[in-house]
């Protein structure tokens, strides 16, 4: 034990850094299979945290957990969907999660993080808050120690994995490995209060839309403004601009509360929504909402996972999302490595390519939106009127919900390809890939019925998570399967159909 707090052990397992959900998650999955783990976390929880709005995906795996009754119970406001009204003048888009029979949760994070963090604890994690990691020891390119200060001094603990999930600070990437990049496109300021008192969103045929989230595109094309309501009577209204825009525009309104009000006043439907209500703070929340990316993910001896290995801009509210799959698919290499499923670099390489091509899928569509967004005479989709703008919408929603890989037989390689080509002129500049690239690794096949979570079983060098409590790790395609998966890409599934008869 350290003589600086007996409490924290000098060896461990794995150590997490990080109690957010990304942190508190993995750590949960790897104590679930018998793994010591001691996850630091700095602050003192509960804490304030933004990114309130979940997609549909983190359902089944809190269910897999075993937080999905809790969390329901605690009585967050339910999410069946999103509008997003990217011109001013043209009917919302919708994105109905309740089609495929899903849902979400807009989540208070103070309440929802917190709710995990006691969950690993019972879990049987060695949780330390108020805990800072100052340094990471490395043997040659592989973490062997991380140096923790208290308010009582310092000490060291050992360990055989590491998963960085330290957030924005991203202590792996922007201390050691030095490999983040910025996306300056996406180099946004987001400004936020909380209103109560206020009105339901109501959609373009007078109907009350109150557990949706909402997000209006501003006339002059500098950004747009989100409006999410919360259990707690409130409502989140955040306006996000690039940061070019925000410095000019801070100049000639003098001080952000005024910044804000303008923003908010060139947005119809929120402004509706606020024509009766008060903020709950004269004081206006700043944010720097720059997009990123680390050039990989993981290596010997360590994952990186959520905001410390990217962030997307919060437009379609990928942060919780990219969190939990970066746990799993943390927690599923390390179970994979131990257990003997493959190799250690088959495993790191596969959380790697995995949480890349996430990142990938995200970003294709956040940025054909900021195309729609920051050109509002046209419509940058080709083969979208503005009176059918719906349409882009129904391209874009199974990717955004991410039921993606439950129905590939509805989306058709037509359809997937306008997708890609309405990001197409941003992504390019992104990432070295061609949009036919782009659209294969869309298109991928599911790797087992089992999924519950499209992006991490999609199959990787032949592997997929075995989602199961104490088999949790990385598992081959069986034969069979591999061969099912060569016919269905061929498409001859009628003939595979009739033969089984």
């Amino acid at each position: 034990m350290n003589s600086v707090n007996p409490k924290i052990p000098s060896k461990t397992s794995v150590v997490v850094i990080g109690g957010g959900p990304a942190g508190s998650l993995s750590a949960i999955l790897l104590a679930r299979e018998g793994v010591d783990v001691c996850l630091f976390e700095k602050a003192k929880f509960p804490r304030y945290h933004i990114g309130e709005s979940m997609l549909p995906s983190a359902i089944p795996l809190l269910d897999f957990v075993g937080l999905k009754a809790r969390v329901e119970a605690h009585g967050f406001t339910k999410k069946p969907g999103a509008y997003f009204r990217r011109e001013q003048g043209s009917p919302a888009g919708l994105i109905d999660f309740t089609k495929s029979g899903g849902y979400s949760y807009h989540v208070v994070r103070s309440e929802f993080d917190h709710m995990l963090l006691d969950y690993a604890r019972e879990m049987g994690v060695e949780v330390f808050e108020e805990t800072s990691i100052k340094a990471v020891d490395f043997l040659g390119k592989r973490p062997i120690n991380v140096t923790w200060e208290t308010a009582s001094g310092q000490g060291k603990t050992g360990f055989n994995y590491l998963i960085d999930a330290s957030g924005l600070s991203g202590i792996l990437a922007s201390r050691y490995l030095k490999n983040r990049q910025f996306q300056d496109h996406l180099a946004n300021i987001a400004l936020g209060n909380y209103w109560k008192n206020h009105r339901p969103f109501m959609n373009d045929h007078d109907i009350g839309c109150p557990g949706h989230f909402n997000m209006e595109a501003l006339a002059d094309g500098s950004g747009w403004v989100w409006a999410i309501p919360l259990h707690n009577q409130t409502l989140s209204v955040g306006v996000v601009i690039h940061r070019d825009c925000y410095k000019a525009a801070l100049q000639r309104h003098g001080s952000h509360e005024a910044l804000y009000r303008h923003y908010i006043e060139m947005s119809p439907d929120i402004s509706a929504m606020l024509s009766e209500a008060t903020p709950v703070s004269q004081e206006v929340k700043i944010w720097q909402d720059y997009s990123y990316v680390a050039e990989s993910f993981s290596g010997s001896g360590y994952r990186i996972a959520g905001d410390a290995a990217g962030f997307i801009d919060p437009i379609f509210s990928t942060g919780i999302h990219m969190a939990f799959l970066g746990a799993l698919s943390a927690a599923a290499t390390i179970c994979a490595t131990l257990k003997n499923d493959c190799s250690e670099e088959e495993a790191h390489r596969y959380h790697d390519q995995c949480i890349r091509q996430a990142y990938i899928r995200f970003t294709a569509v956040v940025a054909g939106m900021y195309g729609q967004i920051r050109n509002q005479d046209k419509i940058v989709l080709h083969g979208i009127t503005g009176q059918d703008l719906q349409l882009a919408f129904d391209v874009m929603q199974p990717i955004v919900s991410k039921k993606l890989d439950d129905n590939q037989d509805e989306i058709s390689t037509e359809t997937l390809n306008k997708t890609v080509r309405y990001a197409a002129d941003i992504m390019l500049e992104l990432h070295d890939i061609s949009t036919d690239n782009l659209v294969s690794k869309l298109m991928a096949k599911k790797a087992h019925k089992k999924e519950i979570i499209s992006d991490s079983t999609n199959a990787i060098e032949g592997k997929f998570i075995r989602l199961q409590r104490g088999q949790l790790g990385l598992e081959k395609i069986g034969l069979w399967r591999e061969l099912t998966n060569r016919i269905e890409a061929q498409g001859v599934k009628l003939l595979l159909s009739a033969v089984s008869r």
